[in-house]
C-alpha cells in the first residue's frame, strides 16, 4: 500500500487505537488483499478525504491504469462523512 499522506494516515491510526476501533484496520487489510489479486498485481493509493479520519483510495496497476476507487470512510458519532448508508455504521467502512 502506498501511503499518499503519511502524517494525516498515522493520526488516524493513533485516534482508532485511541477508541479501541478495529474496523480501520480490518478495511486496510481488505485493501491490500485488493491489491494482490493473482491475475494482475495493483498497489493501493491511500490518500487524504475531506471527511475526518476518512481516505480516498484508488487500485493502480504497474501500466498506470485505474481499477477500483472509493473511499475509506469513517462514519462516526456525529457522522460527518456525507456518505448514505443504510443501517447506522460506526466506524470505518469501504464504499466504491
Amino acid at each position: 500500500m502506498k501511503i499518499m499522506c503519511q502524517e494525516y494516515y498515522d493520526a488516524v491510526v493513533r485516534y482508532a487505537e485511541s477508541i479501541g476501533d478495529c474496523t480501520l484496520q480490518e478495511c486496510l487489510g481488505r485493501l491490500e488483499r485488493w491489491g494482490q489479486n493473482a491475475r494482475q498485481v495493483s498497489e493501493i493509493e491511500l490518500y487524504r478525504d475531506f471527511a475526518p479520519y476518512s481516505f480516498l483510495f484508488k487500485q493502480r496497476y504497474a501500466d498506470g491504469s485505474l481499477g477500483v476507487v472509493g473511499g475509506l470512510v469513517y462514519h462516526g458519532s456525529p457522522d460527518r462523512s456525507c456518505c448514505y448508508t443504510l443501517e447506522k455504521i460506526n466506524g470505518w467502512t469501504l464504499h466504491t
